[in-house]
């Protein structure tokens, strides 16, 4: 007894629409991310560094790098951050210390930059690594106690300044919360197509 063809549209796959819908998996992997990257200082002096940024930016609270290693935290390359936003929402941001790997598409993605106020953190990034033209684009910041002197560079820069008290630490929620608040504003203006 001969079987009887199955329609043909059903069981045949059809090219054209399996291009389309890769093409548009493609586009909705890792090309079209919209989650926002800052990028803070390597260096172990730095107030901010991979081991206590979640302390600082998602619970707006400073600990120090020493006071995490002691924990026994392990310095990750890469951190996502969930920013807690009024009603209850949260938006990840992505933090790392080591721009060198970021391709166009994410330094297209790169919405603010802690510096130390040393040109050679901006070494081998784009727009010639040059501060000023860099902080045009970038969101700048810098962490600092607020009874040390500004480093000389930062003051020529275009670069919001958040000053933190050694000892009281029922302040820094203020302080941190005035860095999320400048850089909604960049990004409203400089990145809108981003998550935030």
């Amino acid at each position: 007894h001969p079987q009887v063809p199955r329609p043909a549209p059903t069981t045949k796959p059809n090219p054209a629409l399996q291009q389309q819908q890769q093409s548009q998996q493609q586009k909705s992997g890792k090309k079209t991310s919209r989650t926002p990257i800052i990028i803070i200082p390597a260096a172990p002096k730095s107030l901010i560094t991979m081991f206590n940024v979640k302390d600082i930016l998602q619970d707006l609270k400073f600990v120090s790098t020493e006071e995490k290693r002691a924990q026994g935290f392990k310095r990750d390359n890469d951190v996502l951050i969930q920013r807690r936003k009024e009603g209850g929402l949260t938006v990840p941001y992505r933090v790392l210390d080591n721009p060198g790997r970021l391709n166009n598409a994410e330094w297209d993605r790169v919405v603010g930059v802690f510096v130390l106020g040393q040109a050679w953190q901006f070494k081998g990034w784009p727009h010639e690594g040059l501060p000023v033209n860099i902080l045009s684009r970038i969101a700048g910041f810098h962490i600092k106690w607020e009874e040390t002197n500004l480093e000389k560079n930062i003051a020529n820069w275009a670069v919001t300044v958040i000053n933190l008290s050694r000892s009281k630490r029922h302040l820094d929620r203020a302080a941190l919360l005035a860095f999320w608040e400048k850089l909604d504003k960049h990004m409203v203006k400089h990145k809108p197509h981003l998550r935030f």
